[in-house]
Protein backbone atom coordinates (compact mmCIF):
# COMPACT_ATOMS: atom_id res chain seq x y z
CA UNK A 1 0.00 0.00 0.00
CA UNK A 2 2.79 2.24 0.91
CA UNK A 3 4.19 1.65 -3.04
CA UNK A 4 0.24 3.09 -4.14
CA UNK A 5 0.36 6.47 -6.17
CA UNK A 6 -2.81 8.72 -4.64
CA UNK A 7 -3.78 11.89 -6.69
CA UNK A 8 -5.36 14.74 -4.39
CA UNK A 9 -6.87 18.31 -5.48
CA UNK A 10 -5.26 20.87 -3.38
CA UNK A 11 -6.53 24.56 -3.37
CA UNK A 12 -3.31 26.88 -4.70
CA UNK A 13 -5.56 30.07 -4.67
CA UNK A 14 -7.58 31.91 -1.43
CA UNK A 15 -10.90 30.89 -0.01
CA UNK A 16 -12.90 33.50 -1.60
CA UNK A 17 -11.28 32.47 -5.04
CA UNK A 18 -9.81 28.60 -5.21
CA UNK A 19 -8.25 27.09 -7.38
CA UNK A 20 -7.68 23.31 -7.26
CA UNK A 21 -4.58 22.06 -8.42
CA UNK A 22 -3.81 18.00 -8.97
CA UNK A 23 -1.37 16.87 -6.17
CA UNK A 24 0.95 14.07 -6.35
CA UNK A 25 1.41 13.00 -2.56
CA UNK A 26 4.40 10.75 -1.98
CA UNK A 27 2.61 8.43 0.95
CA UNK A 28 -0.81 7.75 2.13
CA UNK A 29 -0.01 9.85 5.18
CA UNK A 30 1.00 12.51 3.38
CA UNK A 31 -2.70 12.84 1.83
CA UNK A 32 -4.09 11.76 5.59
CA UNK A 33 -5.23 15.24 6.76
CA UNK A 34 -6.15 15.75 10.40
CA UNK A 35 -7.43 18.68 13.01
CA UNK A 36 -5.04 19.53 16.19
CA UNK A 37 -6.52 21.32 19.04
CA UNK A 38 -6.59 25.10 17.51
CA UNK A 39 -8.63 23.34 14.58
CA UNK A 40 -5.86 23.58 12.52
CA UNK A 41 -5.83 21.25 10.00
CA UNK A 42 -2.60 19.53 8.84
CA UNK A 43 -1.10 15.92 7.77
CA UNK A 44 0.03 13.25 9.80
CA UNK A 45 3.92 13.80 9.20
CA UNK A 46 3.36 17.53 9.79
CA UNK A 47 1.71 16.89 12.80
CA UNK A 48 4.80 14.36 13.74
CA UNK A 49 7.54 16.89 12.67
CA UNK A 50 6.33 19.53 14.63
CA UNK A 51 6.26 17.49 18.43
CA UNK A 52 10.00 16.03 16.99
CA UNK A 53 10.40 19.77 16.84
CA UNK A 54 9.34 20.87 20.27
CA UNK A 55 10.75 17.82 21.77
CA UNK A 56 14.17 18.88 20.63
CA UNK A 57 13.68 22.48 21.18
CA UNK A 58 16.50 24.84 21.55
CA UNK A 59 19.02 22.27 22.39
CA UNK A 60 22.38 22.08 20.32
CA UNK A 61 22.55 20.08 17.55
CA UNK A 62 25.21 17.99 19.78
CA UNK A 63 22.68 16.85 22.18
CA UNK A 64 19.25 16.98 20.28
CA UNK A 65 19.34 13.34 20.57
CA UNK A 66 18.57 10.71 23.21
CA UNK A 67 21.87 8.96 22.38
CA UNK A 68 23.75 12.29 22.36
CA UNK A 69 22.22 12.89 26.00
CA UNK A 70 22.84 9.35 27.14
CA UNK A 71 27.08 9.53 25.95
CA UNK A 72 27.12 13.03 27.60
CA UNK A 73 25.79 11.59 30.92
CA UNK A 74 27.74 8.46 31.31
CA UNK A 75 31.13 10.62 30.50
CA UNK A 76 30.25 12.48 33.78
CA UNK A 77 29.15 10.19 36.05
CA UNK A 78 31.90 10.75 38.83
CA UNK A 79 30.89 14.19 38.52
CA UNK A 80 27.16 13.42 39.28
CA UNK A 81 28.35 10.99 42.49
CA UNK A 82 30.49 13.76 43.56
CA UNK A 83 27.42 15.66 43.77
CA UNK A 84 25.26 13.13 45.43
CA UNK A 85 27.78 12.89 48.08
CA UNK A 86 27.82 16.60 48.81
CA UNK A 87 24.25 16.30 48.96
CA UNK A 88 24.08 13.76 51.42
CA UNK A 89 26.17 15.35 53.73
CA UNK A 90 24.89 18.26 53.51
CA UNK A 91 23.89 20.03 56.95
CA UNK A 92 20.06 20.40 57.36
CA UNK A 93 18.19 23.50 58.36
CA UNK A 94 16.88 23.45 61.59
CA UNK A 95 13.74 26.31 62.31
CA UNK A 96 14.78 29.06 63.86
CA UNK A 97 18.55 28.43 63.89
CA UNK A 98 19.49 28.31 59.76
CA UNK A 99 22.78 27.68 58.87
CA UNK A 100 26.40 29.54 60.24
CA UNK A 101 30.05 29.15 59.77
CA UNK A 102 29.95 27.04 63.13
CA UNK A 103 27.70 24.25 61.78
CA UNK A 104 29.17 21.35 60.58
CA UNK A 105 29.21 18.12 57.94
CA UNK A 106 27.57 14.88 59.48
CA UNK A 107 30.91 13.32 59.07
CA UNK A 108 32.11 16.09 61.67
CA UNK A 109 29.32 15.72 63.85
CA UNK A 110 30.45 12.09 64.22
CA UNK A 111 34.23 12.60 64.71
CA UNK A 112 33.05 15.51 67.54
CA UNK A 113 31.09 12.94 69.26
CA UNK A 114 33.73 10.26 69.91
CA UNK A 115 35.97 13.59 71.99
CA UNK A 116 36.24 12.97 75.63
CA UNK A 117 34.66 15.41 77.85
CA UNK A 118 37.02 17.97 78.80
CA UNK A 119 39.59 16.83 76.05
CA UNK A 120 41.35 20.32 74.39
CA UNK A 121 42.92 20.39 70.88
CA UNK A 122 45.21 17.16 70.91
CA UNK A 123 44.20 16.95 74.45
CA UNK A 124 47.03 18.86 75.73
CA UNK A 125 46.42 19.40 79.33
CA UNK A 126 49.11 18.04 81.70
CA UNK A 127 47.21 16.01 84.62
CA UNK A 128 50.14 14.23 86.19
CA UNK A 129 49.33 13.96 89.76
CA UNK A 130 52.50 12.64 91.39
CA UNK A 131 53.82 15.67 93.17
CA UNK A 132 56.77 17.54 91.37
CA UNK A 133 60.38 16.43 93.52
CA UNK A 134 62.32 19.72 92.52
CA UNK A 135 61.77 22.84 91.72
CA UNK A 136 61.81 24.47 88.67
CA UNK A 137 61.41 27.55 87.17
CA UNK A 138 58.30 28.54 88.48
CA UNK A 139 57.07 25.44 89.71
CA UNK A 140 57.87 24.84 93.08
CA UNK A 141 58.62 21.21 94.70
CA UNK A 142 55.36 19.07 95.31
CA UNK A 143 53.25 20.58 92.89
CA UNK A 144 50.42 19.05 91.80
CA UNK A 145 47.94 20.26 89.05
CA UNK A 146 44.45 20.21 89.24
CA UNK A 147 42.58 17.20 88.23
CA UNK A 148 40.94 18.84 85.64
CA UNK A 149 44.81 19.37 83.87
CA UNK A 150 46.13 22.35 83.07
CA UNK A 151 47.49 23.56 79.85
CA UNK A 152 51.29 22.70 78.46
CA UNK A 153 51.53 26.18 77.50
CA UNK A 154 50.72 27.46 81.11
CA UNK A 155 52.97 24.68 82.40
CA UNK A 156 55.72 25.84 80.07
CA UNK A 157 55.27 29.67 81.25
CA UNK A 158 55.53 28.49 84.63
CA UNK A 159 58.85 26.25 83.66
CA UNK A 160 60.20 28.90 81.96
CA UNK A 161 58.81 32.42 83.53
CA UNK A 162 58.87 32.19 87.10
CA UNK A 163 57.04 34.44 89.17
CA UNK A 164 58.66 36.98 90.83
CA UNK A 165 57.16 39.11 93.75
CA UNK A 166 57.69 43.22 92.98
CA UNK A 167 59.73 44.69 95.89
CA UNK A 168 58.04 47.35 98.06
CA UNK A 169 59.06 50.10 100.34
CA UNK A 170 56.87 52.13 102.41
CA UNK A 171 57.02 55.75 104.65
CA UNK A 172 54.49 58.05 105.76
CA UNK A 173 54.26 61.61 105.35
CA UNK A 174 55.12 63.99 105.86
CA UNK A 175 57.47 61.97 108.68
CA UNK A 176 57.90 58.93 108.66
CA UNK A 177 57.54 57.94 112.34
CA UNK A 178 60.39 58.40 114.69
CA UNK A 179 60.59 58.66 118.41
CA UNK A 180 57.94 61.59 119.46
CA UNK A 181 57.38 62.94 123.31
CA UNK A 182 54.27 61.24 125.06
CA UNK A 183 51.36 63.78 125.19
CA UNK A 184 51.81 65.02 121.31
CA UNK A 185 50.10 63.87 118.59
CA UNK A 186 51.63 63.44 115.01
CA UNK A 187 49.23 63.19 111.81
CA UNK A 188 50.14 61.30 109.17
CA UNK A 189 48.04 62.53 105.35
CA UNK A 190 49.62 60.04 103.33
CA UNK A 191 52.23 56.97 102.39
CA UNK A 192 54.65 57.09 99.94
CA UNK A 193 55.32 53.69 98.05
CA UNK A 194 58.22 52.82 96.36
CA UNK A 195 57.88 49.64 93.85
CA UNK A 196 60.41 47.80 91.57
CA UNK A 197 58.41 45.76 89.31
CA UNK A 198 58.19 41.92 89.56
CA UNK A 199 57.39 39.48 86.85
CA UNK A 200 53.63 41.16 86.29
CA UNK A 201 52.11 44.40 86.85
CA UNK A 202 51.07 46.13 90.38
CA UNK A 203 47.30 46.75 89.50
CA UNK A 204 46.58 47.92 93.16
CA UNK A 205 48.04 49.54 96.39
CA UNK A 206 46.17 49.94 99.93
CA UNK A 207 46.99 51.08 103.38
CA UNK A 208 46.06 49.60 106.26
CA UNK A 209 45.92 50.75 109.96
CA UNK A 210 45.89 46.89 111.27
CA UNK A 211 42.64 45.31 109.23
CA UNK A 212 41.37 49.23 108.63
CA UNK A 213 41.84 50.71 105.53
CA UNK A 214 43.13 54.01 105.42
CA UNK A 215 43.27 54.48 101.29
CA UNK A 216 44.39 52.94 97.84
CA UNK A 217 45.71 53.75 94.73
CA UNK A 218 44.43 51.32 91.89
CA UNK A 219 45.30 53.45 88.44
CA UNK A 220 48.45 54.91 87.43
CA UNK A 221 50.83 53.06 89.59
CA UNK A 222 54.17 53.35 88.90
CA UNK A 223 58.09 52.89 90.16
CA UNK A 224 57.38 55.79 93.58
CA UNK A 225 53.58 56.74 94.16
CA UNK A 226 52.04 58.90 96.59
CA UNK A 227 48.42 57.02 98.42
CA UNK A 228 46.35 59.77 99.84
CA UNK A 229 44.82 58.80 103.34
CA UNK A 230 40.80 59.09 102.79
CA UNK A 231 41.07 61.00 106.24
CA UNK A 232 44.39 62.76 107.85
CA UNK A 233 45.23 60.15 110.71
CA UNK A 234 46.27 61.91 114.07
CA UNK A 235 48.45 59.71 115.76
CA UNK A 236 49.09 59.68 119.73
CA UNK A 237 50.01 56.63 120.37
CA UNK A 238 52.71 53.85 119.42
CA UNK A 239 52.00 53.40 115.33
CA UNK A 240 53.28 51.62 112.26
CA UNK A 241 51.35 51.29 108.66
CA UNK A 242 51.03 48.77 106.51
CA UNK A 243 50.95 48.71 102.75
CA UNK A 244 49.42 45.94 100.69
CA UNK A 245 50.74 45.84 97.02
CA UNK A 246 48.61 43.03 94.52
CA UNK A 247 50.08 42.53 91.24
CA UNK A 248 48.25 41.25 88.33
CA UNK A 249 48.52 37.69 89.42
CA UNK A 250 46.47 38.37 92.20
CA UNK A 251 49.53 37.74 94.20
CA UNK A 252 50.39 40.18 97.45
CA UNK A 253 53.19 41.83 99.20
CA UNK A 254 53.65 43.96 102.57
CA UNK A 255 55.82 46.59 103.54
CA UNK A 256 55.90 48.40 106.75
CA UNK A 257 56.21 52.18 107.16
CA UNK A 258 58.25 53.87 109.90
CA UNK A 259 56.96 53.30 113.44
CA UNK A 260 55.96 56.47 115.58
CA UNK A 261 57.10 55.72 118.67
CA UNK A 262 56.07 57.72 122.16
CA UNK A 263 57.83 58.38 124.57
CA UNK A 264 59.05 60.07 128.02
CA UNK A 265 62.23 62.49 127.30
CA UNK A 266 65.46 62.25 129.80
CA UNK A 267 66.30 65.38 131.12
CA UNK A 268 70.13 66.37 132.24
CA UNK A 269 71.58 69.62 133.63
CA UNK A 270 72.88 71.04 136.76
CA UNK A 271 71.29 72.30 140.04
CA UNK A 272 72.39 74.08 143.01
CA UNK A 273 74.98 72.47 145.47
CA UNK A 274 72.52 72.52 147.93
CA UNK A 275 69.33 71.72 146.09
CA UNK A 276 67.41 68.51 145.85
CA UNK A 277 65.98 67.32 142.33
CA UNK A 278 62.23 68.15 141.91
CA UNK A 279 59.71 68.40 139.12
CA UNK A 280 60.43 71.68 138.61
CA UNK A 281 63.96 71.63 138.54
CA UNK A 282 63.95 68.45 135.97
CA UNK A 283 61.81 70.09 133.85
CA UNK A 284 64.18 72.91 133.83
CA UNK A 285 66.67 70.97 132.59
CA UNK A 286 67.69 69.78 128.89
CA UNK A 287 65.73 67.35 127.60
CA UNK A 288 66.53 64.75 125.22
CA UNK A 289 63.25 62.43 123.44
CA UNK A 290 64.82 59.28 123.08
CA UNK A 291 63.98 55.68 123.37
CA UNK A 292 65.50 53.79 126.31
CA UNK A 293 69.33 53.09 125.89
CA UNK A 294 72.66 54.10 127.37
CA UNK A 295 73.42 57.42 126.80
CA UNK A 296 76.24 59.67 126.96
CA UNK A 297 76.10 63.85 127.79
CA UNK A 298 78.56 66.49 128.21
CA UNK A 299 77.99 68.63 131.44
CA UNK A 300 79.37 72.12 132.73
CA UNK A 301 79.12 72.99 136.15
CA UNK A 302 80.48 75.90 138.37
CA UNK A 303 80.09 74.60 141.91
CA UNK A 304 76.80 72.54 141.11
CA UNK A 305 75.53 68.99 141.16
CA UNK A 306 75.21 67.11 137.71
CA UNK A 307 71.48 65.77 137.16
CA UNK A 308 70.40 63.08 135.04
CA UNK A 309 66.58 61.96 134.96
CA UNK A 310 64.41 59.25 133.37
CA UNK A 311 61.37 57.06 133.75
CA UNK A 312 61.09 54.85 136.35
CA UNK A 313 60.27 52.02 134.06
CA UNK A 314 63.41 52.29 132.15
CA UNK A 315 65.08 50.27 135.57
CA UNK A 316 68.10 51.36 137.44
CA UNK A 317 71.30 52.15 135.83
CA UNK A 318 74.14 49.66 136.51
CA UNK A 319 77.10 51.47 135.97
CA UNK A 320 77.88 55.29 135.71
CA UNK A 321 81.28 56.64 133.98
CA UNK A 322 83.28 59.85 133.88
CA UNK A 323 85.50 60.63 131.39
CA UNK A 324 88.19 59.27 131.28
CA UNK A 325 85.87 55.58 131.56
CA UNK A 326 86.30 55.50 135.66
CA UNK A 327 83.16 54.11 137.34
CA UNK A 328 81.62 56.51 139.36
CA UNK A 329 78.39 54.80 140.37
CA UNK A 330 79.09 55.68 144.05
CA UNK A 331 79.25 59.19 143.29
CA UNK A 332 75.36 59.29 142.33
CA UNK A 333 72.40 59.43 144.48
CA UNK A 334 69.36 58.20 142.81
CA UNK A 335 66.01 59.94 143.73
CA UNK A 336 62.37 59.18 142.74
CA UNK A 337 60.38 62.42 141.04
CA UNK A 338 57.05 62.50 139.38
CA UNK A 339 56.95 64.25 136.22
CA UNK A 340 54.20 64.98 134.36
CA UNK A 341 52.67 62.29 136.29
CA UNK A 342 55.15 59.87 135.40
CA UNK A 343 57.12 58.52 137.78
CA UNK A 344 61.16 59.60 137.40
CA UNK A 345 64.36 58.71 138.66
CA UNK A 346 67.12 61.69 139.33
CA UNK A 347 70.45 60.90 139.72
CA UNK A 348 72.64 63.49 141.15
CA UNK A 349 76.09 63.80 142.50
CA UNK A 350 78.68 65.55 144.66
CA UNK A 351 78.74 69.55 143.20
CA UNK A 352 82.02 69.75 141.38
CA UNK A 353 83.31 72.46 138.60
CA UNK A 354 84.05 71.40 135.77
CA UNK A 355 83.28 72.03 131.57
CA UNK A 356 82.28 69.59 129.01
CA UNK A 357 82.34 66.71 130.55
CA UNK A 358 81.13 63.76 129.26
CA UNK A 359 79.33 61.29 131.58
CA UNK A 360 78.14 57.80 130.16
CA UNK A 361 74.99 56.12 131.82
CA UNK A 362 74.36 52.73 130.99
CA UNK A 363 71.74 50.36 132.04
Amino acid sequence: MAKERVFTYRNTGTEDNPVWVKWFQKTVADAVLMSDADGETKTIVDYVNQKIADLIGSAPETYDTLQEIAEYIASHETVATALNSAIGNKVDKEAGKGLSSNDYTNEEKEKLADIADGATVNDTLYKNQTPSTVAVGGVPKGYVPPESGVEVVEMIDKLLHPYVAPIVTAAMSPTNGGTVETGTTQTVNAVTVNITPGSSAVTKIEVFDGSTSLGSLSSGVSGTNTVPLTTPLAVTANKQLSVTVTDATGGTVTAKTGTYTFVSPYYYGVIAADAAPTEALIKAATKSVQAKGNKSFNFTTANQKMLYAYPKSYGALAKILDANNFDVTSTFTQTEVTVDGIAYYAYTNDASTVSAFKMTFNY
